[in-house]
């Protein structure tokens, strides 16, 4: 399994995701506590991940390190500012809420199936190796950080 560690790009993983959470909720019933819920909803819960998404690239800029999780020899700072004081992995965050949304707007409770897929696959393949190169980055400051902000919210 570790052979699938930042294997595959977090936005790439978010089109498979969706492509699956869609072809889940094409094949499968629809839910009626789903329907009807107001189109507000998950037209806020988008924007909401947006914005956070945003936010965390922000900062990122402002401390001038790497957005892309690919290349984590690239980090030359611990960003924990904005954002990074709610949780620890905003831009994912962002990802999440778009998926939630799009669940949601396909009224499929089978397709939040594919959220959580997503929260378990980026915590085992994704965050961890990434906290685990932190550790090592930023001895002292990353797991004193750990402590103060959870994970995802």
């Amino acid at each position: 399994m570790d052979s699938l560690k930042l294997k595959i790009p977090p936005l790439v993983l978010v089109v498979i995701t969706l492509v699956v959470m869609k072809a889940i909720s094409v094949g499968l019933p629809t839910n009626a506590t789903l329907a009807n819920l107001p189109l507000l909803f998950p037209i806020l819960l988008v924007g909401f991940g947006g914005a956070v998404m945003v936010a965390g690239v922000y900062e990122f800029r402002r401390k001038q390190t790497t957005v892309n999780p690919m290349l984590k020899t690239a980090s030359s700072a611990l960003v924990s500012d904005g954002v990074y004081r709610f949780t620890r992995n905003p831009m994912y965050l962002g990802m999440l809420c778009i998926l939630v949304a799009a669940a949601l707007l396909w009224n499929s409770a089978y397709a939040l199936l594919g959220c959580v897929s997503f929260v378990l696959y980026m915590n085992a393949f994704q965050i961890s190796p990434e906290e685990d190169y932190l550790t090592e980055l930023f001895p002292d400051s990353y797991p004193e950080y750990k402590t103060r902000v959870r994970r995802w919210l």
